[in-house]
């Protein structure tokens, strides 16, 4: 959560803005806004071009020299989306965002623009099947407040690009981490009780299924780290039946 306490912190810091400063900026984008969300909403724009539309529009608004880099050469036509993603870096963020946005927007990637926070089920469902979602939550970015309370509307767009990186690439075993997610769904229901319960499990098991993309590995050990610190059962076939 970037925004705590006045404090901004986090991988996107230098293109986080003051929560103070949210509204004035939507006032002066308002206009741009509503029409991306319009062109999308009527099929004009797809949610990969919304992004890309969104990205300019922002960084260009808050970072005022150099928003776009190119090394040493210069800044191939905004217009030419594929090649603009292909070839230029992000200012201020991790180039991961401009990765997965740039292999969203040609097709590789089943990433999904939504206008919702999911809830973690959800998240679960989607990723089981190999699909990452994206939000844009167009409410808070009109007008200029915090999504969540955590992060700006833009900032919580870039954050989703980013865990679809780790979710999608190669060495992150995507198969496997889709496998996880399927079991995880699969026995879902067998963990209500003990998800009604335990708030703090409850909050593990949350983040486990929605907000984590890691190596398979990783994701479960991180399961059987905070079943065993619940107390939690492993179950096998012969615990379900």
């Amino acid at each position: 959560m970037p925004h705590e306490s006045g404090r901004i912190y986090g991988s996107f810091k230098k293109i986080c803005i003051p929560e103070s400063m949210l509204l004035d900026e939507a006032i002066a984008i308002r206009t741009q806004l509503f029409q991306i969300k319009s062109n999308w909403e009527n099929g004009i724009l797809t949610g990969s071009e919304v992004t890309y539309q969104l990205v300019l529009l922002y960084l260009e608004k808050r970072v005022k020299r150099h928003p776009f880099l190119r090394m040493g050469q210069k800044l191939p036509n905004r217009n030419s989306s594929k090649e603009f993603l292909e070839v230029v870096r992000f200012y201020g963020m991790p180039d991961t965002v401009r990765y997965a946005l740039w292999k969203w927007h040609i097709g590789e990637w089943n990433i999904q623009l939504i206008d919702f926070n999911p809830s973690s089920l959800e998240m679960l469902e989607s990723q089981s099947k190999g699909i990452r979602y994206a939000t844009i939550s167009w409410d808070h970015a009109l007008m200029g407040t915090l999504v969540e309370g955590k992060r700006d509307a833009f900032e919580h767009l870039l954050h989703d690009l980013a865990h679809a990186y780790m979710f999608f690439r190669e060495d992150y075993d995507f198969d496997g981490q889709k496998k996880f997610f399927q079991s995880m769904l699969d026995d879902y229901e067998e963990y209500l009780i003990y998800l009604e319960k335990d708030n703090t499990f409850k909050e593990k098991f949350e983040y486990c299924i929605s907000d984590m993309n890691s190596h398979p590995a990783h994701l479960s050990a991180y399961w059987n780290a905070i079943r065993k610190e619940a107390g939690v059962p492993i179950l096998t076939a012969e615990t379900k039946n």
